[in-house]
């Protein structure tokens, strides 16, 4: 079940509200939960719910262990949580490729792949849907229970409520304790209290980038990216600045859907992106694009390893790590690593550099900035580290036809892909993500014929969709 879909739109979400707004207490929390895992379960197989339920159990039970624990006994406690969780995740997400690696070498050291047996059936499962969202975000909670940041959660309704409320659950945004139980305990105790127009218009907003433009442009540049050796220059960038858009009105497009959904609830869930390529430089970039999971990785992994504490030697290592890991968080791909790498280098100019770069007029800023994040995303898309190389050469003139049949010889297809990404970028560059509309003021009545105007559009146009690009993380 898909937030772009009949299903959740005229069943689900309004039978799930009808029910949810008239009751309180754990009666609400059980049925916040209950809702959930119904959806989670129709989002992929039914099974998704074991690892998700396994790492609610864990969690909730362990928490409260750790604050009266000798200091031996607290780390041991966080260590079962982090090795349970993390181990969970390994298996799941790098399993499969950890087989590939190692038949790899076998057939290097004259063995034959068949020789894994069992083994690669055993560890080429299928990834559960969003395993990284939700794991992240209750090794939070353990970790600032542990840090004494945090008290333990003694309702387990509450807990699960928190892990599994649907709006976040498969593509966040990576919502944290402090960020949702007290919205969650709020409503239990005096009920639900939508924000309907607020909740509809931003739900719409966020409906209407996923549908229409980030499939529209996912349906122009897919077949251009299959191949990657058939393109020229100019379809090289099509398919880059294509997909940097796409990927932008996907994942914001799903944010700000949670975001009002999280608000028909009565819940105000973290903002997820804020004009992200209207950022004038590299560091200003991560404090606007997926806002979520960089402060998570700055929080309990860059601060962890040392963050700037240690000298500028050491805080450009653990800028580094933290940008590769952040880049495997995605997938367990050499091309999710260098996609992580190219950001950490591009972090380590920036402040290398941020005096002549901070020294620029600011559209030049902007300009550079959009452009080397642009770049990255080849590494990110691209199906095999071998066609992410491809299509980089080829769109940099190194292995492409660069005269003049290759610049000006467009297609009907490629004028309107160009066409399709005018229109994105125009939105990109100028206007404000919609998630940071507050939506304080009533709509007036043109701006509501509007909306529903757009809402029809989305909805007749949701047969051609597909699912949200961060669902397979």
């Amino acid at each position: 079940m898909l937030f772009n879909s009949a299903g959740f739109l005229f069943l689900f979400l309004p039978l799930t509200l009808a029910i949810g707004l008239r009751l309180r207490g754990n009666s609400l929390l059980k049925w916040i939960t209950a809702a959930s895992c119904f959806f989670y379960a129709f989002a992929g197989h039914v099974w998704f719910l074991i690892p998700m339920l396994v790492t609610t159990v864990l969690d909730f039970y362990i928490a409260p262990l750790i604050p009266a624990a000798a200091s031996r006994k607290k780390k041991l406690l966080l260590g079962i949580s982090l090795t349970g969780n993390l181990g969970m995740l390994f298996y799941f997400k790098y399993s499969a490729e950890l087989v590939k690696g190692l038949g790899f070498l076998l057939e290097r050291l004259g063995y034959s792949p068949e020789a894994l047996g069992r083994w690669t059936t055993l560890l080429a499962v299928v990834l559960p849907a969003g395993i990284s969202f939700y794991t992240f975000q209750t090794l939070s909670y353990v970790i600032d229970v542990y840090r004494g940041d945090s008290k333990p959660v003694k309702n387990f309704w509450l807990f699960s409520s928190f892990v599994t409320f649907f709006p976040h659950l498969i593509a966040g945004p990576l919502t944290r304790h402090h960020q949702l139980i007290p919205g969650l305990k709020q409503i239990a105790s005096e009920g639900p209290r939508p924000r309907w127009e607020a909740g509809i218009a931003l739900f719409v907003l966020g409906l209407a980038k996923k549908v229409l433009i980030a499939d529209r442009i996912a349906n122009l540049i897919d077949p251009i990216i299959a191949v990657p050796s058939a393109m020229s220059v100019t379809t090289a960038w099509l398919a880059l600045l294509g997909y940097s858009l796409q990927i932008y009105f996907d994942f914001s497009g799903y944010s700000d859907m949670a975001i009002g959904l999280g608000r028909l609830f009565g819940i105000e869930l973290p903002i997820n992106f804020n004009s992200p390529y209207q950022a004038t430089n590299p560091s200003d970039f991560w404090k606007r694009w997926h806002i979520t999971l960089s402060s998570w990785l700055r929080d309990y992994l860059y601060i962890s390893l040392g963050g700037n504490r240690l000298g500028p030697s050491r805080r450009n290592l653990n800028l580094m790590v933290t940008m590769v890991l952040g880049g495997l968080w995605h997938g367990a791909s050499w091309s999710f690593a260098v996609w992580g790498f190219h950001h950490g280098l591009l972090l380590l100019l920036y402040h290398h550099f941020s005096k002549s770069w901070d020294g620029l007029p600011r559209v030049a800023q902007r300009g550079l900035c959009f452009l080397s994040v642009t770049t990255a995303w080849i590494w990110f898309r691209a199906e095999t580290f071998s066609n992410a190389t491809t299509w980089f050469g080829k769109a940099f003139g190194l292995k492409a036809n660069i005269g003049i049949s290759s610049l000006l010889g467009w297609g009907a297809p490629d004028q309107l892909c160009l066409g399709w990404i005018c229109l994105g970028l125009a939105i990109v560059f100028w206007l404000p993500n919609a998630s940071g509309f507050r939506f304080n003021q009533p709509l007036a009545r043109g701006a509501q014929f509007a909306l529903g105007v757009l809402a029809a559009i989305s909805i007749l146009f949701m047969n051609y969709s597909s699912r949200f690009l961060y669902f397979q993380f």
